[in-house]
């Protein structure tokens, strides 16, 4: 779903003629992985650390820098549903586990699935052979839009939406990822040279989560946003001048509405584009901090239910975390003349992980789809294992019971030898249960996890 909102303006010939050459100037290569891999793209191991720039004595990258995931690209953000969506929902369930709230879209109807049989549904939770599809963590692609070019880019979720909170993660627009159809090159060329949803695909390529909603903003959408809490009170790192005269010196200033999208466009000779980040951090929060004082829905205007609104005036709602993706510096002019980024992978899924803890894939078959169901008299069981199973790679789309609760041991069942590592992985976060490939054929989900007596 795209915010309705002004799409991007015209560019300037010249500038985007130069940007383009910057970016198809260098020889790329292309390097694959030969196995499906449960996050993409799939990379070298990196230093860890908790830092969240780059790291200047970070080990060089090898030559290769980054893998693709073979066969993998950019697919709608319940692309992954499995068909779940041909079947009529009729109820609506709330769930509570381990402190994360699952929401259901309604009841599926439950099929036999060894003969095909479509079976009465089930409608309510407390008995044996309920299931019901979990609504994924809601996740919004912000992309500034700067003459044409994209010139920020920034994710939101909402890991818990009732109960407020969520994340803001930065994305260096020049971080390094294997692109659908650009091939090896910074995220900036799926905007630059694709179009908006294209770059929402691929951002959710990236962290290895699909990107539900999207929206373009550009100086004046900014203006528009922040009008009914401005000025915007920060305390700014450092002095940026605008056509070479200084426009926002150093220390607490205010920004009013028409200074937001020049002070997140202004860029300082020779700093890292990290550095630039930062200020966007200081930006993020302190305009977080004034709908939270405000604390009225008229805080950001648009709608309530979706779009940047609804996301920003959630996030200001509860404890919050901003932060910039996880990266170091690329090898110098692999990418072209400017500075490049590459993920640093163990940290940023585990960011993923933690800020979106019920994921959909962003791509057929990028991540598993799970079944949970629940084998005991502990009903609450399966809604409260769901968020645990993300960091295997896989999407947990449906909930449920299984047709006895006398279930003595855990099961993790795969269809397919592709989810066989996502499986033992499961069983691994479980502590008990062995993965055993089901030669069952099943059109809505790669793994079924029925949890036993032994779990707990």
């Amino acid at each position: 779903m795209t915010d309705d909102v002004p799409g991007p303006s015209s560019p300037d010939a010249d500038d985007r003629a130069k940007r383009l050459a910057a970016l198809l100037s260098v020889d790329i290569e292309r390097t694959t992985s030969p196995t499906k891999q449960p996050h993409v793209p799939v990379a070298m191991p990196v230093p860890a650390s908790t830092a969240t720039t780059s790291d200047p004595e970070a080990s060089p990258d090898p030559p290769s820098e980054l893998a693709s995931t073979a066969g993998s690209g950019p697919a709608p953000a319940d692309a992954d549903r499995g068909g779940v969506g041909a079947v009529a929902w009729v109820l609506l369930v709330l769930l509570v586990g381990t402190g994360v709230a699952l929401g259901y879209a309604g009841l599926r109807i439950v099929r036999n699935s060894t003969e095909g049989q479509v079976l009465a549904p089930i409608d309510d939770p407390t008995e044996p052979g309920f299931e019901a599809v979990v609504d994924p963590t809601p996740t919004l692609v912000v992309m500034h839009d700067n003459d044409g070019l994209l010139d920020a880019l920034v994710v939101l979720t909402l890991p818990d939406p009732d109960a407020g909170g969520g994340g803001v993660i930065l994305v260096p627009e020049r971080t390094v990822m294997d692109l659908p159809l650009f091939e090896t090159n910074p995220i900036e060329a799926a905007y630059d040279l694709g179009d908006p949803v294209f770059a929402a695909d691929s951002t959710g390529l990236l962290l290895g989560v699909a990107m539900q909603e999207s929206t373009v903003v550009d100086a004046d959408r900014w203006a528009d946003l922040v009008t009914p809490v401005a000025p915007i009170r920060i305390d700014n790192p450092n002095e940026l001048s605008v056509d070479g005269e200084v426009r926002f010196p150093p220390g607490e200033i205010e920004l009013a509405p028409a200074d937001v999208g020049p002070y997140l466009e202004a860029r300082v000779e020779g700093e890292s584009d990290l550095a630039r980040l930062f200020r966007h951090e200081v930006f993020w929060n302190a305009w977080l901090d004034a709908i939270a004082a405000d604390g009225t829905d008229g805080a950001v205007p648009g709608e309530l239910d979706t779009g940047i609104g609804r996301f920003v005036r959630a996030i200001a709602r509860g404890a919050r975390e901003v932060q910039t993706l996880p990266v170091q510096d690329a090898t110098p002019g692999r990418y072209g003349e400017e500075p490049a980024f590459v993920p640093k992978f163990d940290q940023m899924r585990t960011l993923a992980d933690r800020l979106v803890p019920l994921p959909a894939s962003p791509g057929q078959g990028i991540r598993g789809r799970v079944r949970v169901l629940n084998g005991t008299p502990d009903i609450a069981q399966a809604a409260s294992v769901a968020s645990r199973l993300p960091p295997a790679g896989v999407s947990v789309t449906v909930v449920g019971n299984a047709g006895s609760f006398d279930v003595a041991k855990t099961t993790v069942e795969y269809f397919g030898a592709e989810f066989r590592g996502q499986a033992e992985e499961i069983a691994e976060i479980l502590g008990v249960g062995e993965a055993v490939e089901d030669a069952r054929p099943s059109d809505s989900v790669d793994i079924t996890v029925t949890l036993g007596a032994d779990y707990g």
